[in-house]
């Protein structure tokens, strides 16, 4: 349960409910809700509201929220646990939105974004819908994202999957148990959460319920480049979450993306310089270690329940 809970504007029932998990904000976060607050509204349709799940120890944000809250529904969740899944699964249960959405908290999102979803979620099958992230110039980054509109399914969402511009029915979210709160960063896996969460979502729901969008957008810092030390570790970090998430699932799907993970990681190391390839190389490393961890962990019953 919360450590602590203000609502800091009137509660009610929403369309959409933004769930951001923050930690040690440097910043960020005022750029974060002050996006927030300039969305276009969405004609007919009841608004949004926010809920920030505050992992800080202290009450930095406490200011900053009742700031914003004079322009948005905000409602602040002080925990006494660390862990992003966690935080956001906490979130999505109170949320009172018929939609939930998890923007990281360094994201702005673009004016016409509620928009963009009101009009993929016009048809009555769609459940989940994601976007993709851009940079400060309005091009896309982070993933090689797919260029057109597609309908999801587990083979071909990896270039179309993100957290930040994840919106899914809260209905479907809490009926599939949510984020595995043993990914994300703050967790013993400290990625690949966004991929296992939709593996069981595609499971769950019709063929046809999940759709990407490239007009949805958000835009997300690229924080690499440059290639530096803390990339490697980075590029390491993320990659035992991956496969650490193969060894869970064991699926067709994701067999065939680490695979093409791991040999594109080859070349890009065999051939890069530098601590570029030494990032694609600590990358193989980190595949290989999530997927044997997760194994060795579910043999002793660690994940059971996870």
């Amino acid at each position: 349960m919360p450590a602590g809970r203000v609502d800091l504007g009137p509660p009610g029932p929403c369309r959409f409910s933004f769930v951001i998990a923050t930690l040690y904000d440097d910043g960020d976060l005022a750029h974060c809700l002050q996006s927030l607050a300039q969305l276009l509204p969405v004609q007919g349709q009841d608004g949004f509201e926010v809920i920030v799940v505050d992992q800080n120890p202290d009450d930095r944000l406490r200011g900053l929220l009742a700031h914003h809250a004079r322009w948005l529904r905000i409602r602040h969740l002080q925990v006494d646990f660390r862990g992003a899944s966690r935080a956001r699964n906490l979130g999505a249960r109170e949320a009172l939105g018929a939609w939930v959405a998890f923007p990281d908290d360094d994201c702005r999102l673009l004016p016409d974004l509620l928009q963009q979803v009101a009009h993929v979620t016009e048809d009555p099958g769609v459940r989940v819908v994601t976007g993709q992230t851009v940079d400060d110039a309005g091009q896309p980054n982070i993933l090689r994202w797919g260029a057109r509109r597609r309908v999801l399914t587990p083979w071909n969402m990896f270039a179309c999957l993100t957290e930040a511009t994840l919106f899914v029915e809260r209905g479907l979210f809490l009926e599939v148990g949510g984020f595995d709160e043993a990914f994300g960063p703050g967790a013993p896996y400290p990625a690949a959460e966004g991929v296992d969460l939709m593996q069981r979502l595609l499971t769950r729901a019709p063929a046809g319920a999940a759709v990407y969008n490239p007009l949805i957008r958000m835009q997300h810092p690229s924080k690499i480049p440059p290639w530096n030390a803390w990339a490697v570790e980075r590029f390491h970090s993320y990659a035992i979450g991956d496969g650490a998430v193969v060894a869970k699932n064991r699926s067709a799907n994701l067999y065939w993306w680490a695979l093409r993970t791991l040999g594109s990681a080859l070349l890009q190391g065999l051939f890069c310089s530098g601590l570029r390839g030494r990032a694609f190389l600590r990358r193989i490393q980190g595949l290989l270690t999530g997927y044997l961890r997760y194994r060795r962990h579910a043999g002793r019953g660690r994940h059971a329940g996870a």
